[in-house]
């Protein structure tokens, strides 16, 4: 953890990481930085599964991370090693990714409601 990265912060990444690896991915890398890995930058069969989840997360974050989540997630990680997963951890995946998302979305958006300055402000 970084002196910058906050204590909840640090949590809920750590949280992201271990439903990567039980989802087959590395885990010192995040659900949302595999999803853009695999949705943008390494392209395979599959690049319209990668590419679903990439916007279902973007979405659930957008109030307060704004648009591209994904893509920032990537950035914040640019060494990491990705794992597409077989079949099975895929399927878990997306499961994770739904059942966590949906009501993520919901409490973003009340959130910055309740508390205006989580919202994203553009730079």
């Amino acid at each position: 953890m970084t002196e910058s990265m906050s204590w909840p912060l640090a949590v809920l990444i750590a949280i992201d990481q271990l439903g990567n690896a039980i989802a087959g991915g590395n885990p010192d890398a995040t659900v949302s930085a595999r999803c853009y890995y695999f949705a943008q930058i390494r392209p395979n069969m599959l690049k319209y599964y990668w590419r679903l989840l990439e916007l279902i997360i973007n979405f659930a974050f957008l109030p307060i991370d704004g648009p591209q989540h994904c893509q920032k997630a990537l950035e914040d990680e640019p060494a990491e090693e990705f794992y597409p997963g077989s079949d099975l951890t895929r399927a878990i995946l997306g499961i994770l990714v739904i059942i966590v998302c949906i009501p993520l979305s919901i409490i973003h958006r009340i959130a910055v409601i309740i508390i205006p300055k989580w919202r994203y402000k553009p730079v």
